[in-house]
């Protein structure tokens, strides 16, 4: 009997300590705008650049926990090694036989 009226205290303690995070307000503001005269000019996004270097963890070594060699390209490599991937995989997927194939 005490075990049951000391959980019962542990659950009523938790329930009354959850109650004031419930009860705040979850009102958020707005970010705020910069006026498009004061935004800098000129200035490509980085992630514009077709020449900028990305770096990406290589795939895992076959029977081990650790990643392969980074590999190091170009924003305009990486979009073509996509681009070509998808290509195969779609060409891949329509020459496919059908039910009634060989």
């Amino acid at each position: 009997m005490q075990k049951v009226s000391l959980f019962a205290a542990l659950v009523g303690g938790l329930l009354m300590c959850s109650t004031p995070l419930l009860a705040q307000s979850t009102t958020t503001t707005a970010p705020a705008v910069v006026p498009a005269a004061t935004a800098p000019a000129a200035q490509p996004a980085p992630q514009d650049d077709p020449n900028e270097m990305i770096c990406k963890s290589g795939e895992p070594i076959l029977g081990s926990r650790f990643p392969g060699p980074r590999v190091c390209r170009t924003r305009k490599e990486w979009d073509q090694i996509r681009r070509d991937s998808q290509d195969a995989l779609y060409h891949q997927q329509m020459n496919r036989a059908g039910p009634g194939g060989p």
